[in-house]
């Protein structure tokens, strides 16, 4: 007897109410269609940009002063910024440079003698830092993190009225421009 006053009243409730009367996300944005997910921006840990002035473009909009997050593309071909995971301005890249020494350490390819004992002596270091994480994570402390060198600047170029835009991270160097 449950079973047939229960059934036909789920029915009526698809009849009654078929679509919400508001959007279920009211921005109409999910977490995933958001900037920092789309572009595919490879950690939370990019160097900050500190633009002092307004940077306008021809279509009457600009990006205002502030603090910005400069991430380099994973095709290395853009630069983005970034400001509180929202995608301000996407920047073609012109100029990118890599340490060759850097690139063949990481690859371990043709080594001299001299890089090999470098070499060697990291991975002992490695296998102490294992040990000393180890420790940590038995004591609930957080391991530190390895220092990487990032930096990113900006200054305006009289001549060709741009900005230029320089980023750092690690071995990898990129130029972009903002045309004004």
């Amino acid at each position: 007897m449950i079973d047939g006053i229960i059934t036909p009243a789920i029915r009526d409730i698809e009849y009654l109410a078929p679509s919400a009367p508001y959007p279920v996300i009211p921005s109409g944005i999910t977490v995933h269609q958001n900037s920092i997910y789309r572009y595919s921006i490879p950690t939370d840990e990019q160097p900050t940009l500190s633009i002092i002035d307004y940077i306008p473009d021809h279509n009457g909009n600009f990006i205002k002063p502030g603090y910005y997050q400069l991430a380099l593309s994973n095709d290395r071909e853009f630069l983005y910024l970034i400001e509180s995971k929202d995608l301000i301005a996407i920047i073609p890249v012109f100029k990118l440079d890599e340490n060759k020494n850097e690139v063949r350490k990481l690859y371990k390819k043709e080594l001299t003698k001299k890089e090999k004992k470098e070499l060697a002596k990291k991975k002992r270091k490695e296998k102490f830092q294992k040990i000393i994480d180890a420790r940590y994570a038995k004591s609930g402390a957080t391991p530190r993190e390895e220092y990487i060198h990032m930096d990113a600047s900006i200054e305006y170029v009289q001549k060709g009225q741009y900005y230029l835009i320089k980023y750092e991270k690690g071995y990898i160097r990129a130029w972009g421009a903002i045309k004004i």
